[in-house]
């Protein structure tokens, strides 16, 4: 066993230069060398464990760290497994078919993004999960902008924005409440504090989609065809009907009752599979089957069949994988103590709200970067950075609007984070192709550094102790 007394403590040049190489390691595997992020992440967990046995911790001491990291995360590997199952029934029971054939008939080209950005914001504030909402009506709108010709990593954008406003947003995300229990201040002061940067945002947002759907008319004048093509190779090999949006309402109304998100995708997903079997006439075996391996068709349209040929649980483990070694890497960074020292260092120039909150923007993500998970990067986060706030007065919901304006909204926009990871390979489109189309998330972290130099709302626990400094920011 280690003791106190043979452990170092990192120095801060020493946590920098490790920091910013395993950042190196991660960018180049992905962005340059095309890499799979496991590697980087293996070659990561090698290199953090050398620094760690150079801080003087024992093998048996550096094992544990990893395998505390993926204790913490077993809970959501195994939604992760379900909602693989889930989108497997989806697809066999004719569900996420007739969510695309119904919006082919509906949703005009010109409001396409808009929609689907809307339609997924919906979703996730209903269920509370931007996974749950991606894997369902995100693939549904996926296989409709393929049907209508937009650009793939257009639509990801629109569902990743709409998915995490939503799960940001609902009072049943396991993120907002974390946020507002870290940060210890109610879960409606929290939702109330973060429209202030996501409203704007938001209409921002909405209105770059409606923009971007008017100038894609011309690129897509031969959408009548494809969709109609699509249309045509549905009916031929679904049988559609309205029964069929079933496990849909049954999703959402199942956690709306506030059922567990665990046993909810469940009972979605077994509904899916009867629902198969009673109106695709397919057989309790293929079922199975496709729980485990994933849908399979062959319609002779490439097209369709690659937006329909997916899910099950084994499409999962490559997400899996990544998931348990990206925990390894951060718990081993955050046991060493190489995160807490970067952030000490940050939390030493706060002086101010207006160098505060900006701060905890970037330290949300930059933890988000370094662990790979967004629960890991509020907890640091908020333990360091929550005594500032008190000494300057500030109200706790700014630190949970701030955890989640540089953690949840930037999360899935980096490509080795599990939010990331889990968005790209749900929706078939990589992290860095779908990125500048998620304006959400690039614009949500600008607005939280405005109002912090403009003072707007910007709350206080009693604004009879402001500091000369922020007086301007009291009305």
């Amino acid at each position: 066993m280690n003791t106190k007394e043979n452990i170092k403590t990192p120095k801060f040049f020493e946590a920098l230069i490790l920091s910013i190489l395993l950042i190196l390691i991660l960018l180049l595997s992905v962005m340059v060398f095309d890499l799979d992020i496991q590697l980087a992440l293996f070659i990561c967990i090698i290199i953090a464990s050398m620094y760690a046995t150079y801080l003087g911790y024992k093998w048996m001491a550096i094992e544990k760290m990893m395998m505390d990291g993926i204790s913490s995360i077993l809970i959501a590997v195994m939604i992760l497994l379900t909602i693989g199952i889930v989108i497997a029934t989806w697809i066999a029971s004719g569900t996420i078919p007739y969510i695309i054939y119904i919006g082919l008939k509906l949703i005009s080209p010109k409001f396409f993004l808009l929609s689907a950005c809307l339609a997924c914001s919906f979703m996730s504030i209903a269920i509370g999960s931007s996974w749950s909402a991606a894997g369902t009506v995100g693939i549904a709108f996926m296989g409709i902008g393929a049907g209508l010709g937009i650009n793939p990593a257009m639509t990801a954008g629109a569902v990743v924005s709409g998915a995490y406003f939503g799960d940001k947003q609902s009072p049943f995300s396991d993120t907002t409440n974390l946020a507002a229990a870290l940060s210890e201040t109610s879960l409606f002061a929290h939702m109330s504090s973060m429209l202030w940067t996501t409203t704007p945002a938001l209409i921002i947002t909405l209105g770059l989609y409606t923009i971007l759907g008017f100038m894609n008319t011309g690129v897509t004048a031969d959408s009548g065809g494809m969709a109609e093509m699509y249309l045509t190779n549905l009916e031929a090999n679904f049988n559609l009907t309205p029964l069929l949006l079933l496990p849909l309402v049954i999703l959402i109304v199942v956690i709306v009752k506030k059922a567990p998100a665990l046993p909810g995708l469940v009972f979605s997903g077994i509904t899916g599979g009867i629902f198969a079997v009673i109106f695709q006439k397919e057989s309790f075996a293929a079922v199975g089957k496709y729980m485990f391996d994933g849908y399979t068709i062959s319609t002779g349209v490439e097209q369709i069949d690659t937006l329909l040929n997916r899910g099950g649980l084994y499409s999962m483990l490559w997400t899996v994988s990544f998931y348990f070694m990206a925990c390894m890497l951060g718990s081993l960074l955050e046991n060493t103590g190489v995160l807490k020292i970067i952030l000490e260092k940050l939390t030493g120039i706060t002086k101010s709200v207006r160098t505060l909150i900006p701060s905890t923007v970037a330290s949300s993500f930059m933890m988000c970067v370094f662990t790979g998970s967004l629960e890991s990067a509020m907890l640091i986060t908020a333990k360091l950075f929550g005594p500032a706030y008190d000494d300057l007065n500030l109200d706790r919901k700014v630190l949970s609007r701030s955890l989640e304006d540089g953690g949840t909204m930037l999360a899935p926009l980096i490509p080795w984070n599990s939010n990331g990871v889990f968005m790209a390979t749900t929706l078939g489109v990589a992290t860095v192709e779908y990125i500048p189309y998620a304006f959400l998330g690039l614009l949500t972290p600008i607005f939280a550094v405005i109002l912090a130099f403009t003072g707007i709302g910007i709350f206080y626990k009693d604004p009879q102790k402001v500091t000369t400094e922020d007086t301007a920011y009291i009305d």
